[in-house]
């Protein structure tokens, strides 16, 4: 189902108690991609996560929502402008503040940058995404903080957004 990534709020994988490895002070990557994380923030055990989310990196906020980065991906065959327009009803029909930022440039090209507003247990959040679409696979970094706290990260949230690098295709 497309669009099912932002269905998967970092407010559901954190109420999972995702436990934490290690220090993601290296270029955090996974087999599809790759972006450098804040400094001293902790990567999510990958046994944890769901299985399209592929890196998950968990710092720390002066409340019991913690900022945090995940990557995902689906395959999807459409375009972006499609992809966006599926992305804006789900979350329209969820009761979430959707809109779009207009576009990111990252180390892998120019992403969809959009911002969502949501009500949790926690408090009110906001999350970030920067949607990427190559050969039929859609890339979704997301970050994610309280309201509150989220001018307090946008630094780092924006360099994390910005590194975001995707593997090269195997050949076919």
């Amino acid at each position: 189902m497309p669009a099912r990534l932002l269905l998967v709020s970092l407010c559901s994988l954190f109420s999972l108690g995702i436990p934490l490895e290690s220090r993601a002070e290296e270029p955090t990557q996974s087999p599809i991609a790759a972006f450098a994380p804040p400094l001293g923030w902790r990567l999510a055990e990958k046994q944890s996560l769901p299985p399209h989310v592929h890196i998950m990196v968990v710092g720390k906020g002066k409340h019991a929502y913690p900022p945090s980065i995940n990557l995902a991906s689906e395959e999807y065959f459409g375009n972006l402008t499609n992809y966006l327009e599926i992305v804006k009803k789900i979350n329209n029909n969820g009761g979430f503040s959707w809109k779009s930022l207009g576009t990111i440039c990252t180390a892998a090209g120019e992403a969809n940058l959009s911002q969502v507003d949501m009500r949790t247990e926690w408090g009110e959040v906001k999350m970030m995404h920067a949607i990427l679409f190559r050969e039929n696979v859609i890339y979704i970094m997301t970050v994610s903080a309280l309201k509150s706290e989220f001018s307090a990260f946008y630094k780092d949230f924006y360099a994390a957004m910005r590194s975001l690098a995707i593997a090269k295709m195997a050949e076919k």
